[in-house]
């Protein structure tokens, strides 16, 4: 299944990179990355190519010499880049097509004598698994249904408690469903209403299950990437990746319906959509909605990981959600000069006292932000010195954070530009945040500006210490001399708490200054 490449080439105290090459139905795909020792995957390079075995299996039952040299010299330039990235390890997997090929063997030994590489042609349980395991990793779900579709196949798989339960698999790909239903493109409302009908049969006959309360339906692979683009640049949104995105079943449906419309050159066109599958998209999207209809869900979640990923991690238990955005946090903050671990680590210390003061009754989530918040504060100084705050914010709205739903990364955004304006909270964030987060970020921001202050008059190794005074007060003790009188910060605890916020030195003098 793998093969190492070369010696170790990481830099210090960094992993060898890996890669995991998955020969899929539809098109080609590999991932390079470094995973570190918390289980966080730094994706360094995803290239990708389409070359649709499936059809090439499905017109005569085999590969033709045509398509394993198609697919031969992808993985040349596949194995090119691994090299020039000094990849330790590569693994590669096939799926659909290659399992219903019946000379798969020999793309199998092409491999094999090429590049050494034992090529793993998974099965569609092990397949559904993985994918799975990819899928949910970096999202904050328990409980719930994952359906992947690919080019020749579409898996299924129920989850309890992060850990894979069931995995059903079903020869309805974009390709399949296409070449079988779709006799016209734009495709007729008899054609589409085939392809339903065919999906939700064989769902029953398989005996797929209903979502239950507490589930969440998780969707993966291309199609459902695209689809979300699609919806996402059919709207006023203020982040831009798909993963953590949520397509409501409505929406869902009125870009298939807005898809299927549109003649083949039109729909090429349609923002957010890959070219390479204006020819699929709206099988694919039918098959998804079908899905989404038989389980009974109102809405999916949508993932950017899958198959690669679930097989560079294995199959091991997957961590629970706070540690997961943990570890992305952490690797997000660590690409940035201008951060620095032992501030952010200080700030977020003090950061814990003010809150017990201040706001005890702060539940987990708000607590968790603002860790969070706290260790991103500073990344924006890299991209902009003078507004280094709103820079964090835009960073946090485009990385590739997990373990986060929008909603989650929203908050968190919102957070560290409040913290730095107040008064402004950004319009644009307003659809994802909820009815009560304007007043618990105001507490939270407060918080966080203060810590931060205190943190920058604070040595290293000095100890700050803070407490409610007899009248209510918070009065904060700096370490020896301090003419810091932070007037506005003691006007913004006052109107967010109700608190004076009184600085004492070694020499017990009393700010805020007069006036």
């Amino acid at each position: 299944m793998n093969v190492r490449l070369t010696g170790p080439h990481a830099v210090s105290g960094e992993p060898d990179p890996i890669a995991v090459i998955d020969v899929g139905s539809n098109s080609l795909r590999m991932m390079i990355a470094r995973q570190r020792s918390d289980g966080y995957l730094e994706v360094i390079a995803e290239p990708r190519a389409t070359v649709r075995l499936a059809r090439a299996v499905d017109a005569a039952g085999s590969l033709s010499p045509e398509a394993i040299d198609r697919a031969l010299t992808v993985l040349d330039d596949f194995m090119g880049l691994a090299a020039r990235r000094r990849v330790a390890r590569v693994c590669a997997v096939g799926t659909a097509a290659l399992r219903d090929a019946a000379n798969a063997s020999e793309l199998e030994a092409a491999i094999r004598a090429r590049w050494g590489i034992e090529m793993e042609v998974l099965d569609g349980p092990t397949e559904g698994r993985r994918a799975a395991l990819g899928a949910i990793y970096g999202l904050p779900v328990e409980h719930g249904l994952v359906v992947d579709l690919g080019g020749g196949s579409l898996q299924i798989a129920r989850f309890r408690d992060r850990a894979i339960r069931e995995t059903w698999s079903f020869p309805l790909g974009t390709l399949r469903l296409t070449d079988r239903f779709l006799s016209s493109d734009p495709p007729s409302d008899e054609d589409l209403e085939a392809l339903r009908l065919h999906v939700r049969a064989e769902f029953v006959s398989a005996g797929v299950p209903r979502l239950a309360r507490d589930e969440v339906l998780v969707g993966t692979g291309g199609t459902v990437r695209n689809l979300a683009a699609v919806s996402r640049r059919g709207r006023r949104y203020p982040i831009v990746r798909v993963h953590g995105y949520t397509l409501t079943r409505r929406r869902l449906r009125r870009v298939r319906d807005r898809l299927a419309s549109l003649a083949p050159d039109q729909r090429r066109q349609a923002p957010g959509l890959n070219r390479d599958r204006a020819d699929i998209i709206v099988a694919g999207a039918s098959g998804v909605l079908a899905a989404t209809e038989h389980v009974r869900a109102r809405s999916l979640l949508v993932s950017g990981q899958g198959l690669r990923e679930g097989v560079a991690r294995g199959d091991g238990p997957l961590p629970a959600p706070r540690v997961v955005r943990r570890a992305s946090v952490d690797a997000l903050a660590r690409r940035f000069a201008s951060w620095d671990e032992d501030r952010a680590r200080r700030r977020g210390g003090i950061i814990e006292m003010l809150t017990d003061l201040l706001d005890p009754e702060a539940g987990e989530p708000l607590r968790e932000t603002l860790r969070h918040a706290s260790m991103l504060y500073d990344i924006g100084g890299s991209v902009d010195a003078y507004r280094r705050q709103r820079a964090a914010a835009d960073i946090v709205l485009s990385a590739d954070l997990s373990g986060f739903a929008h909603e989650d990364a929203a908050r968190l955004a919102a957070l560290i530009r409040v913290a730095h304006r107040p008064r402004t909270l950004a319009r644009a964030l307003r659809p994802l945040l909820g009815a009560g987060d304007d007043e618990a970020l105001q507490r939270a921001g407060a918080i966080l500006v203060l810590a931060d202050a205190l943190e920058l008059r604070l040595a290293p190794d000095a100890p700050l210490r803070a407490r409610l005074g007899d009248g209510g007060e918070l009065r904060v003790q700096l370490p020896g001399r301090s003419g810091w009188h932070p007037d506005r910060l003691s006007e913004r605890i006052e109107r967010v708490f109700g608190r004076c916020l009184l600085i004492e030195d070694e020499r017990g003098e009393v700010g805020p200054a007069p006036g």
